[in-house]
């Protein structure tokens, strides 16, 4: 049986996992982005970010690979649990135990079981049997966890951290209730109310003071989409390059910025000079404009032979409030 459809073997996988708290490297996903184990019709990737200790992060979309590298640019996500469990059981709250931070009083969690009750959608939850050898005319019944897509651990400077539970989907209607299938019509406010299952996810962080956002990749600006995707492709290739020399690289793609030049003509300009090579150029701006050292607009294409656009927009500005604490 596909290790991608609910079953015991498949419960204990999860289990085993997650059960115990772990951080940055040492995390591991509920699923993995592999052919046996991510959705049949998913288009499942796998990026290996410095940020988190140079794991693997499984995502199991297109959406979901955007959102997180949306997330791991942001310099106040610290840390990012995807496809974390949604414990059927209580647990503590997510942030308890994070390296990062010290103790402090956190509301637990109080599980998939508790919600659905109080909800009224007990009847929802996924169910797997186990069948013991010694007492096989009594096979034992377990909540089989959803799973969420992605948790996001922020520290801003001299604030108390917090999480925020993304939930991701190609399309804003994919969180709403449907209508009549292929009617064009305008939806009835009825029929787009919260989904049971969103909305068991929701209030599973709720009672621990998460939020969640609900987002769409069709929310985010292609172009950013594409420059975050290349900026990241460079973002931890090992450069050696001197403080002085990063200083001087800095000057000048500065001077591309504000002169409306391509970098490809400074580029050109420090081999011809023999002070650099072209890979470290490249790579020295696409990483300084990944840790926001160096500022353009991303909302356009960021090509090497084309001007630099100053920015006029912030990202982490404008997708903001996907990031607040409230």
């Amino acid at each position: 049986m596909a290790l991608n459809r609910p079953t015991f073997a498949r419960l204990m996988l999860i289990y085993k996992r997650q059960q115990e708290k772990q951080w940055r490297a040492a995390y591991q996903a509920s699923i993995e982005a592999t052919p046996k184990e991510a959705p049949n019709l998913s288009r499942a990737s796998i990026l290996t970010p410095q940020k988190l200790g140079g794991r693997n992060m499984h995502l199991l979309s297109p959406a979901e690979r955007a959102f997180a590298l949306l997330a791991l640019y942001h310099p106040y996500v610290k840390e990012i649990h995807e496809q974390k469990m949604l414990s059927a059981e209580p647990r503590l709250h997510p942030l308890t135990g994070w390296p990062e931070v010290e103790s402090f009083d956190l509301p637990p969690i109080k599980g998939m079981i508790d919600v659905a009750e109080r909800l009224g959608y007990s009847h929802l939850l996924p169910l797997v049997t186990e069948t013991s050898p010694a007492d096989p005319q009594n096979p034992r019944v377990f909540v089989f966890p959803y799973v969420g897509d992605l948790l996001l651990y922020m520290l801003p400077p001299g604030e108390v951290p917090y999480c925020i539970n993304w939930n991701i989907k190609d399309q804003i209607q994919a969180f709403k209730r449907p209508g009549a299938l292929n009617s064009k019509r305008r939806l009835a406010q009825d029929e787009v109310s919260e989904l049971p299952r969103n909305e068991m996810e929701r209030v599973y962080y709720v009672d621990a003071g998460i939020r969640t956002e609900h987002l769409a990749l069709e929310q985010l600006d292609s172009h950013v989409v594409a420059n975050l995707t290349q900026l990241f492709l460079h973002h931890k290739t090992p450069l050696d390059l001197s403080p002085a020399q990063c200083a001087e690289l800095k000057e000048r793609f500065a001077t591309v910025l504000a002169n409306g030049i391509s970098p490809l003509e400074v580029i050109s300009l420090c081999v011809a000079r023999d002070r650099f090579t072209v890979h470290q150029c490249r790579t020295y701006l696409w990483q300084a404009i990944w840790k926001r050292e160096i500022r353009c607009d991303l909302f356009k294409p960021v090509l090497i032979d084309r001007p630099l656009r100053p920015e006029t927009a912030d990202v982490l500005e404008v997708y903001g409030p996907w990031f607040g604490r409230k």
